[in-house]
């Protein structure tokens, strides 16, 4: 089987969907069967370790490199070798392209109201089903994102492959007491304890509640610890005005941090006492999952997919408002009998979602629509 791969999120720092490609790419590497072959179509030169260093593996990049809707609708679509099916890892495909399809579908956020500004409705979200309904096969992470397919894009349920996705191997519980010392000291000149949030500052993600949760569990409980934004502020959101305005300046730290390898944000996780995810919606959530799975208990949403992956296993509210946030992580901080629990939970339920499973299941879609075509 040869199949072409839309790799142009590898480009630049993998956040989010780059890193999904990277971890397929991983362990394709592993599972893949004699004869089967991978062709990478990106914009740029990728780095090197952003593609397996396997002959099975191929990159080819298709210029010219313009805005990211125009090169995979316009310039793409032209320069596709011959492959079994074409994969779409990012919620698209090229619509003019004639061979067969399968696309990834990780959420549809529009499903929840106030998650995009309002002009995501007349740009992303009819590309986003074009592709769903072209593909002649959609893969989503979850049962909850299996329905909103349906029902806002119009795909029938027989088209659409459930695939959990999951966490890497490597993410795990570290006991270097001396590691975790070193990290929290990095982002905060000292050995402070720390609530983490991990990922893009988007608008779903509710940013600003969650430092307003902060400033009120500060002033009830005159907590040590720190709050740590890792990823880009991609709103441009006033974090800085909104911590002073918590009374929180001296204790909120965002930072833009780029790990050469992902591995590099095991101690991040693992020196946290609490890892916050305020998200209103998802299709499935990589860094709760990886939080969980170095043993660190979670504050989250009783919202979409991310009440199948982590009912139980996380503490959740059902608003993700300053005060409730702010009640639950308290209960979190000061009951370590709670503490104990979401963590052994939360490790259990990480183990049942790996990224080989994740992979298999994707290459066996593929494998499938390949198949097909064939006969």
């Amino acid at each position: 089987m040869k199949v072409g791969i839309i790799a142009r999120r590898l480009v630049g720092k993998p956040f989010g969907i780059g890193r999904y490609i990277q971890y397929l790419l991983k362990y394709w590497d592993r599972i893949a069967e004699p004869g089967d072959s991978f062709v990478l179509y990106t914009p740029k030169p990728l780095a090197r370790e952003s593609v397996p260093d396997s002959s099975s593996f191929r990159c080819e990049v298709v210029g010219p490199d313009v805005q990211g809707i125009v090169w995979e609708s316009l310039v793409l679509p032209l320069r596709i070798g011959p492959v079994d099916v074409l994969f779409g890892p990012s919620y698209t495909v090229p619509l003019a392209y004639r061979g067969r399809m399968v696309v990834a579908t990780h959420s549809v956020n529009e499903a929840q109201r106030g998650t995009h500004p309002w002009w995501y409705k007349l740009t992303y979200t009819p590309w986003y089903r074009a592709s769903a309904r072209r593909a002649e096969r959609v893969i989503v992470p979850s049962r909850s994102t299996l329905h909103d397919v349906q029902r806002y894009y119009g795909v029938p349920e027989d088209r659409i492959d459930v695939v959990l996705e999951g966490v890497d191997e490597s993410f795990q519980p570290v006991g270097d007491a001396d590691l975790l010392r070193r990290t929290r000291q990095k982002y905060f000149g000292s050995d402070r304890p720390y609530i983490l949030f991990v990922g893009k500052q988007s608008q779903r993600r509710n940013i600003p509640n969650l430092i307003a949760a902060f400033g009120v569990l500060k002033r009830r409980h005159g907590i040590p610890h720190g709050l740590l934004l890792m990823g880009p502020n991609v709103l441009g959101l006033p974090l800085e005005a909104l911590a002073r305005e918590h009374g929180v300046a001296d204790s909120v730290v965002q930072l833009d941090e780029s790990f050469p390898d992902h591995r590099g944000i095991i101690p991040v996780y693992a020196a946290a006492d609490l890892y916050a995810y305020p998200s209103a919606y998802d299709g499935f959530s990589l860094t709760l999952v990886e939080a969980m799975a170095c043993g660190v208990p979670a504050v989250t949403v009783h919202r979409a997919a991310v009440s199948e992956i982590a009912d139980g296993c996380a503490l959740m509210v059902e608003e993700p408002t300053a005060e409730a946030l702010a009640g639950a992580m308290a209960r979190v901080l000061m009951d370590p009998e709670l503490r104990a629990a979401l963590r052994a939970k939360g490790l259990e339920r990480a183990r049942a979602l790996q990224w080989e499973q994740t992979a298999r299941g994707t290459l066996n879609v593929l494998r499938r629509v390949a198949e097909e075509a064939r006969a």
